[in-house]
């Protein structure tokens, strides 16, 4: 018996860990998102899902997000990560990743990113230091973008502080080319043991729409990020003319000039 209850408090600590932290209690996608992880199976801005889903009862609050996967460099270091765009005014209402910063901030502008402590560690930076993020975009090109990490957070679960990240929603739309579109709509739930309820009633009322309600059994451990082969060809240094300064890339990454704030010559 004894043993029973300290496993299910286990899982409990766990489910509070990964919903309080990432995912929220759950998200609505357009449906075939969750199975395929196309960026282009998407949520439109138009749609105002946001609102509709606070309409509902039982739902405490909602926020949109961009997630996408990205490789991040900086000097002589890369690692794969989940970056999620959020709105830096309404995630906090649905998760709390912005309580567990240890060092710097929390998102307050664009071009800023947060990341966990083992990222931090394997990219050798700190708040003040700034790296580059290279992304396969919705449309299919490369995109890149300069960003200043100014917060670090820690929260226990490696597979959060070693491969998640945080931009504002705009930075991660212009990244991924996703420009009034979202991947997710996350909500928190005020009773969670109303959540089947709660569910129910959101697949209910927006049963018109081709989306899909999912919730913590299912979004629990988001994938591992997985966007690009890390060759060990020398790196071409990328001219940027509107940041007057230059940016280490692998070959395969070098064509990232061609979008975004990268215009310069290669």
């Amino acid at each position: 018996m004894f043993l029973w209850a300290f496993i299910d408090g286990i899982n409990a600590q766990m489910i509070n860990i990964m919903t309080g932290y990432v995912t929220g209690d759950l998200k609505v996608h357009q449906r075939g998102f969750h199975d395929d992880r196309e960026m282009n199976i998407a949520v439109a801005e138009h749609w105002n899902l946001a609102e509709e889903m606070s309409s509902v009862t039982g739902v405490a609050a909602t926020t949109p997000r961009v997630t996408g996967n990205a490789l991040a460099s900086h000097a002589d270091q890369s690692r794969a990560l989940q970056v999620m765009g959020v709105d830096s005014t309404t995630e906090p209402q649905v998760t709390r990743l912005d309580r567990s910063i240890i060092h710097g901030r929390y998102l307050e502008g664009d071009n800023e990113i947060v990341m966990g402590v083992d990222a931090a560690s394997a990219l050798s930076t700190s708040p003040g230091d700034e790296l580059v993020l290279v992304v396969q975009a919705a449309d299919g090109s490369i995109g890149a973008d300069r960003f200043e990490v100014v917060g670090v957070f820690e929260t226990g679960i490696k597979r959060i502080y070693g491969f998640v990240a945080q931009v504002s929603l705009a930075s991660a739309q212009t990244l991924y080319a996703f420009e009034g579109r979202f991947t997710e709509i996350a909500a928190r739930v005020e009773d969670s043991d109303q959540f089947e309820a709660v569910v129910r009633s959101l697949r209910k009322q927006l049963q018109e729409r081709n989306v899909e309600v999912l919730g913590w059994l299912v979004e629990i451990l988001p994938p591992a990020p997985r966007p690009f082969a890390v060759s060990t060809a020398p790196a071409v240094t990328c001219s940027t003319q509107s940041m007057h300064s230059s940016i280490s890339m692998q070959p395969e990454h070098w064509a990232a000039c061609r979008r975004t704030k990268f215009h310069g010559s290669c």
